[in-house]
């Protein structure tokens, strides 16, 4: 139980290390490390709702668990699933959150909800 606990927490822990997980597509002219920023955010935009319903399963998966079984330790089971699902939710959609909250805070994302990196005048990929 340790260890998905750990699996788990390091999934969740990790999404907000990349808060350009709300770019939406890649323009075509970017280039360098941008290009690896954005083609990441792609991808934490794939993962995160699957990540989301694995979690919903997972709870799931737990209420049966407590429901249908008449053996003390298999409720015991099902009740922390139940527990390690509703934490698990609240932290990934708590982390979305907030990411939401920081961008739009700090004018981040235009209204085509392209996200708008820093960088040097004059270098190709840079639209400033």
């Amino acid at each position: 139980m340790k260890k998905k606990l750990i699996v788990l927490s390091s999934l969740v822990l990790g999404v907000p290390l990349f808060a350009f997980a709300q770019t939406g597509g890649c323009p075509p002219d970017v280039y360098g490390i941008r290009a690896v920023i954005c083609t990441i955010g792609g991808i934490l935009n794939t993962l995160i709702p699957i990540i989301i319903v694995l979690g919903v399963v997972y709870f799931v998966w737990g209420i049966v668990q407590y429901v249908i079984s008449s053996d003390e330790e298999a409720k015991k089971t099902g009740r922390m699933r139940m527990i390690y699902g509703i934490i698990g939710l609240v932290v990934i959609v708590g982390m979305w959150g907030l990411v939401r909250i920081v961008t739009d805070t700090f004018g981040i994302e235009d209204q085509s909800g392209n996200l708008h990196l820093p960088c040097v005048p004059g270098t190709p990929g840079c639209n400033n």
